[in-house]
């Protein structure tokens, strides 16, 4: 995306630079091989396009009377963060104890939402995988999974404190400080469900003039000139969509 607003821009040594980042983390990606190549003929770097061209096959360049449509589909939401507990009982050299509560956040694996393919101008979208946004949560609780542990560690231990300073071996005061372990004891939850769980792109070129994408049952029409690129964005969350585009100008 940084990419293409660069190049709208006209700013190619930035969208070079990010195209090529894309192309590290995605090296089969349609969209991303064929922005790489077009921007590093735009820029003259023969070599690069070069090595490009033995690698990935000939760019294909827009007719005069053809225009490029891109097409980024986000589909469903990350998955939602669920909460594991388990009661723990700690007990003192005098066998005096509560019951402890660990509450730990985690992901359970549903299985992808399933989108049926777009079609332009009644012809199926090949699309390819941008980011697997429900993996990044994945991948970042793990790795925060240890701090967090230690977290429930240092809380258990402080809670304890408290207990042996509040009760003092009072039967009715340690249960009043188990029921309030357990009522305050929550893990966190809070995930990323406001981005979508996966981002798709994929790319045509098509005769100028009137398009036609259809997303389900839902059919939207937009238009592009000849030699210019038109950006499509499509957000699907079960039978909803959200659809808009921008045509960003002569990216050939």
């Amino acid at each position: 995306m940084s990419g293409l607003l660069y190049e709208t821009e006209g700013d190619l040594n930035s969208a070079y630079v990010d195209y090529r980042r894309a192309l590290t983390v995605l090296p089969k990606n349609p969209q991303v091989i064929e922005s790489s190549m077009r921007v590093a003929r735009r820029l003259g770097m023969n070599q690069d396009l070069e090595l490009l061209t033995k690698r990935y096959g000939e760019l294909r360049l827009l007719a005069d009377d053809e225009a490029r449509v891109i097409v980024i589909d986000e589909q469903s939401v990350v998955e939602a963060m669920l909460g594991w507990q388990l009661s723990l009982p700690v007990y003192d050299s005098r066998g005096n104890g509560a019951i402890y509560s660990l509450a730990l956040p985690y992901y359970q694996d549903q299985g992808l939402e399933k989108f049926s393919s777009l079609q332009l101008n009644n012809k199926a979208l090949t699309s390819s995988q941008l980011v697997d946004v429900n993996l990044m949560a994945q991948n970042d609780l793990s790795e925060r999974m240890t701090s967090i542990v230690i977290r429930q560690a240092l809380r258990v231990y402080a809670k304890d404190q408290i207990r042996k300073s509040a009760a003092k071996g009072d039967d009715v005061g340690n249960l009043l400080f188990n029921v309030w372990n357990t009522l305050t004891e929550q893990p966190d939850t809070r995930s990323w469900q406001t981005l979508p769980g996966q981002v798709r792109s994929a790319s045509m070129h098509v005769p100028a003039g009137e398009q036609s994408l259809k997303v389900g049952v839902e059919e939207y029409k937009f238009n592009v000139d000849a030699n210019r690129t038109v950006l499509v964005w499509v957000s699907r969350q079960g039978q909803n969509s959200t659809i808009w585009h921008k045509q960003l100008g002569n990216l050939r």
